[in-house]
């Protein structure tokens, strides 16, 4: 399992990257 911790999720790239690396990797554990 990749950990990833995501800086600025709430804003609008931000959030489209968490949105599009949760649905094509699921894998990954994402703290935002």
């Amino acid at each position: 399992m990749t950990k990833m911790l995501v800086t600025g999720g709430a804003g609008f790239i931000g959030s489209n990257f968490v949105h599009y690396t949760v649905k094509h990797k699921p894998e990954y554990d994402i703290t935002v």
